[in-house]
């Protein structure tokens, strides 16, 4: 049996990961009710939130399907966790009231919510707990490997539950606080595909593959009921589109608006709102290591050297985006600013091919048909081009033949996409990821942070990771774009700031 930590200990493993792991400990949590501000006194509770969005689910199942749009859809709505993000990026409890920590970091003993029931009437105890999460080795999607230490987790009681780790991780809890920590009912996981049952605000309603995803209100959950009736989601592949449905009453607002060259004549117009809040994502230009070519690391470098960020920026995102010099964003606790390592410099880049042996390349360029990266393509390919390398363009839907043949079967040598799950820099970690990189040192680095007992520690290893893999250009990190919402006024309460796990929409309300 452990040791628990006092009151100081559990609040320097709440510091470890920073603004991420900042709260918790031995408290009882706080409820997730959605805060009604002033605006919602006039909230019609029979509304239907109708809200763009631009990647579509490809299923229901992110514990099979790769792709963040399933669980931005469903995490905090349908599905919840023991703790949760919040707008701040502090882990907060859910389902849990609170938890404690023995001193030896192998144990995470979770008090639960009670009265709590999934959808289907089934009750959440520390049974479901740990049937969800000793399930999590058997993902095929979305980095299971971030609760690899995950050992068992022991009913003590109908609301107790003990869950030990083969070794202690400090980011566990930012870990639960995601996908990965999702609570199912045990007797419904048979059909996650066209069937989600949680213990959220909303029951799925309908899905059409790609077009639209309806979620109505619980009106049995078990905390502060959603203040619109229905949400509809809708999908949009073109960003035009999006935008037009917003000005024609087609939807009532946007999340991740990529129409950034409208930004500006919708901030003028009085009948709509605009912010502009942070994200964790990180668009990159991918190298499939597996080509001996791009195994050389001069060959990488000469590719970075190659691509004008500054044009790339300008035109994706009409300017609006922060560049990126590594795979970290500025909301990492290990990001460091820094001068660019490679910066745009055709002649440099000619010169690293030469030192290579590397002439009259042609590598494949697998592209999501999304507006950003189809624009981005155009600018690599040329700037490719002016160095002696032949990009051939080849446009896949997005996310499931893109998911399909670059992400999971590895068919390419080039790519680009934005990566939204938050600290998505550890799967560096893994050799056997899409982009194949592979650096022991960094491996060492990625589990020396896990093993971190202080803040300090955790983050000098995190950044010794970043550098080296900075330093082994294993990618092109061309910018972390913004959380650009655009609503009508009538909307209120939309999150501001994408933290790469759910959309909570319990909390927005329609007025008028």
């Amino acid at each position: 049996m452990s040791t628990r930590r006092g009151p100081h200990a559990l609040a320097a493993i709440g510091l470890l990961v920073a603004t991420a792991l900042a709260v918790t400990g031995c408290t009882a949590g706080a409820s997730p009710k959605p805060t009604a501000s002033s605006s919602t006194a006039a909230a019609r509770t029979d509304a239907t939130l109708r809200l763009g969005l631009a990647a579509a689910p490809a299923n229901l199942d992110f514990t099979s399907t790769g792709g963040a749009a399933i669980f931005q859809a469903l995490l905090g709505n349908v599905y919840e966790g023991l703790l949760r993000l919040d707008q701040d990026g502090k882990v907060v409890p859910l389902l849990a009231t609170g938890y404690t920590v023995s001193r030896d970091g192998l144990t995470y003993d979770f008090t639960l919510r009670e009265g709590v029931k999934f959808s289907n009437g089934s009750p959440f105890d520390a049974a479901a707990v740990k049937f969800s999460l000793e399930r999590v080795k058997t993902w095929k999607a979305n980095t299971p490997g971030n609760l690899a230490v995950l050992d068992h987790v022991e009913v003590v009681s109908p609301t107790e539950a003990k869950v030990v780790l083969t070794k202690p991780d400090a980011t566990v809890p930012f870990w639960l606080a995601g996908p990965l920590g999702a609570m199912f009912s045990p007797d419904a996981v048979d059909s996650l595909a066209t069937k989600a049952v949680g213990t959220g605000p909303f029951t799925v309603a309908s899905y059409q593959t790609g077009v639209k995803l309806v979620l109505t209100r619980n009106d049995a959950y078990w905390g502060a009921k959603a203040l619109v009736k229905q949400v509809d989601l809708d999908y949009f592949a073109d960003a035009s589109a999006a935008a037009n449905a917003l000005r024609s009453g087609g939807v009532d607002a946007l999340y991740q608006a990529e129409a950034y060259d409208q930004l500006a004549s919708f901030k003028a117009d009085p009948r709509f709102t605009v912010t502009a809040g942070s994200s964790q994502g990180v668009v990159v230009l991918s190298m499939n290591e597996a080509n001996p070519a791009l195994a050389d690391v001069r060959v990488r470098q000469a590719i970075s050297h190659a691509i004008d960020k500054k044009a790339v920026v300008a035109a994706a995102t009409g300017g609006v985006a922060t560049e990126l010099h590594g795979p970290a964003v500025p909301t990492d606790p290990y990001f460091v600013r820094s001068d660019e390592p490679y910066p745009y410099d055709p002649a440099a880049a000619k010169q690293l091919l030469a030192d290579a042996g590397v002439t009259g390349l042609n590598l494949t360029f697998t592209v999501p048909n999304r507006p950003y990266a189809q624009a981005i393509s155009q600018v690599v390919q040329s700037d490719l081009a002016a160095v002696g390398i032949t990009a051939t363009l080849q446009t896949q839907e997005f996310p499931a033949v893109w998911v399909d043949k670059t992400l999971t079967q590895h068919q390419f040598d080039l790519t680009v996409v934005n990566h939204v799950e938050p600290r998505n820099v550890t799967n560096y970690g893994n050799p056997s990821y899409y982009w194949s990189y592979s650096n022991p040192a960094v491996g060492k680095d990625f589990a020396a942070a896990k093993a971190a007992t202080d803040e300090d520690s955790y983050i000098t290893h995190m950044t010794d990771a970043v550098q080296a893999i900075i330093k082994d250009a294993a990618g092109v990190w061309l910018y972390n774009p913004p959380n650009v919402v655009v609503s009508t006024t009538a909307v209120h309460g939309m999150p501001t700031n994408d933290l790469g796990v759910g959309i909570g929409l319990a909390g927005v309300s329609v007025t008028g």
